[in-house]
């Protein structure tokens, strides 16, 4: 149960991640409906990855031990990861917006 969970999280926020850097990449050529649109796709997949987090935070707190294994720390790192890169593409894609 744990590596499945751990697996999604990576898949949904690795997938995330590269989706923001593609928005990033349309930002910077100045498509931003483009970059606004995968954007959001990232985002809708980060908060998919952010509920199965939620979930194990849950089943801890309610006395379920969960099993901690480098794939898990793994997806926490990636989930992380794709949280800030979002912060910074949403940064950047103001900027451009602003160079326009």
């Amino acid at each position: 149960m744990m590596n499945e969970i751990s697996f999604e999280l990576i898949s949904k926020a690795g997938t995330a991640f590269s989706l923001l850097v593609e928005a990033l990449r349309e930002a910077r050529r100045h498509h931003f409906e483009i970059a606004t649109q995968k954007r959001a796709e990232a985002e809708q997949l980060m908060n998919e990855a952010h509920n199965l987090q939620t979930q194990l935070i849950v089943k801890e707190m309610n006395g379920e031990e969960n099993q901690v294994n480098v794939l898990l720390v793994h997806a926490q790192g990636t989930l992380m990861n794709t949280i800030l890169m979002s912060t910074i593409v949403e940064e950047f894609i103001l900027l451009y917006k602003e160079g326009e």
